[in-house]
């Protein structure tokens, strides 16, 4: 009778413990999604095609080109190198009068990922004059708040790719900027950018509630 009564008693605890993990589980994997719906929802108002932005006339007062890492022989990556070209396309078209190129840059004698968007940029025809650069925006949420707080900016265009795209637009409206944004997916994004990007629209979202102040330090 203790034998059996000991068993149903394992059982039950054990039905206990897999349902509360499952529900666990099933409340992450809801509260994760939620998060992302509310950023792709906010952004989706924000984004444009790069001819329908280009025929429309309208101007911005900077394109913005975030960083997305260089080469170890401190050549762009291929991520990096599409936006880079779309960046200068628009500047070609006249779409702003200033490209802002943000990325690590704050130990530029190792690391010079602006110093590179920069020379690319040149090497394209695109004035020295016309480049903002700044090397402390490393991450999505301080390029886009030191380009309004730092720089100035209050009407931006970004250029990313369609995985990171939903996200930049999010955090520039919730930071008050008036903002577009184009995509540039001429490289292919490899999975694991859109699996990451699950957990960093979750980071962006507490971001884009409590806006969190930083250093107004110019590189």
């Amino acid at each position: 009778m203790k034998k059996a009564l000991r068993s149903l008693w394992q059982k039950k605890a054990f039905r206990v413990t897999f349902w509360c993990g499952v529900s666990f589980v099933a409340a992450i994997v809801l509260f994760v999604l939620v998060c992302n719906l509310i950023v792709i929802f906010t952004a989706a108002p924000h984004r444009e095609a790069p001819e329908d932005m280009i025929a429309s006339r309208e101007t911005y007062d900077c394109i913005l080109v975030l960083g997305a890492g260089i080469k170890p022989d401190g050549s762009l990556s291929n991520l990096l190198r599409d936006r880079m070209t779309m960046g200068v396309q628009l500047m070609e078209e006249g779409v702003a009068p200033v490209l802002l190129l943000t990325g690590d840059g704050k130990d530029p004698a190792r690391h010079d990922e602006v110093g590179a968007m920069e020379a690319f940029a040149v090497e394209k025809g695109i004035a020295e004059a016309t480049i903002l650069k700044d090397p402390l925006g490393l991450s999505t949420y301080e390029s886009l708040w030191r380009a309004k707080n730092v720089y100035g900016m209050e009407k931006v265009l970004i250029v990313t790719q369609n995985f990171h795209l939903d996200r930049a637009l999010y955090l520039a409206d919730r930071l008050g900027l008036e903002c577009a944004g184009v995509e540039c997916d001429i490289t292919m994004a490899l999975p694991m950018n859109h699996i990451r990007e699950f957990a960093a629209r979750v980071k962006a979202l507490f971001q884009g509630l409590t806006l969190p102040d930083l250093d107004t330090q110019k590189g």
